[in-house]
């Protein structure tokens, strides 16, 4: 029996890979959509031939469904996944899983006490590139050092969304960034020390520049130490991405 599924944001993460994976999957089958933007919902929903809501309460409480991809912006990702949490849906959140360590802690019990699985949609992992990598660590040594680059070049780094920091809820550690080291923490585990850095700058009215750097410094008890940098940045839409004992390539 397929599973009953539904879509809460249909921006272009929705449109790009839930909808069509959705739609070719044999396993679920797509029952409803939503998106806070009539406009972006009539475009998305009509030709799909299920129904639309703006609000992510009517559609769970209309349509039932079994489990709901939610792939709306940082801000907005913990309410949905309480509402979906307090009516028993099981849920596949678009990373970041939450904005903060304090929000994270609350939203993991908040689906424990509903007894809903909460995951979180990082690609990257079945990707052949990367998933390679976690099959060769066995056959290099003990590894003492891991660099990482990666930088996101993008025509406005400020548009939409990203350029509010109220909804962004942080920089490019949480935008493009949350990939890069969730890739290190599968190959390596959980380091006993971090040390980051963010640059930005605030703007008039809540507002910053998307257009920011981060470092990252990972320290393992074993001696294993790790540097990530991360940017995003205005120009030509490029992304540079290093991997353990390679050097950044563009890709």
């Amino acid at each position: 029996m397929k599973r009953r599924a539904a879509i809460i944001g249909l921006g272009h993460q929705a449109a790009e890979d839930h909808l069509p994976g959705l739609l070719g999957s044999s396993r679920a089958e797509l029952v409803a959509v939503c998106d806070n933007n009539p406009d972006i919902l009539h475009q998305r929903a009509d030709p799909l031939g299920v129904p639309g809501f703006t609000r992510a309460g009517d559609l769970l409480d209309e349509t039932a469904p079994d489990f709901v991809i939610v792939a709306v912006p940082h801000h907005a990702g913990r309410a949905v996944t309480e509402e979906c949490a307090a009516r028993g849906v099981h849920v596949l959140k678009e990373k970041p899983f939450a904005t903060s360590i304090e929000e994270a802690r609350e939203l993991a019990g908040i689906c424990h006490k509903g007894r809903v699985e909460l995951m979180v949609t990082l690609q990257r992992r079945f990707n052949p590139i990367y998933s390679s990598v976690a099959g060769m660590l066995d056959q290099i040594g003990t590894p003492f050092l891991v660099g990482g680059h990666y930088s996101f070049h993008t025509p406005n780094p400020g548009a939409g969304w990203r350029g509010d920091l109220k909804q962004a809820g942080g920089g490019c550690i949480l935008d493009m960034g949350y990939h890069l080291i969730d890739l290190l923490l599968w190959y390596f585990g959980l380091p006993s020390r971090v040390i980051a850095e963010f640059s930005t700058t605030a703007l008039p009215e809540g507002g910053y520049d998307a257009e920011d750097t981060a470092v990252v410094q990972l320290g393992y008890d074993s001696g294993l130490y790790g540097s990530l940098v991360l940017s995003r940045g205005w120009r030509r839409r490029r992304s540079s991405c290093g991997s353990w004992g390679r050097p950044a390539r563009w890709c």
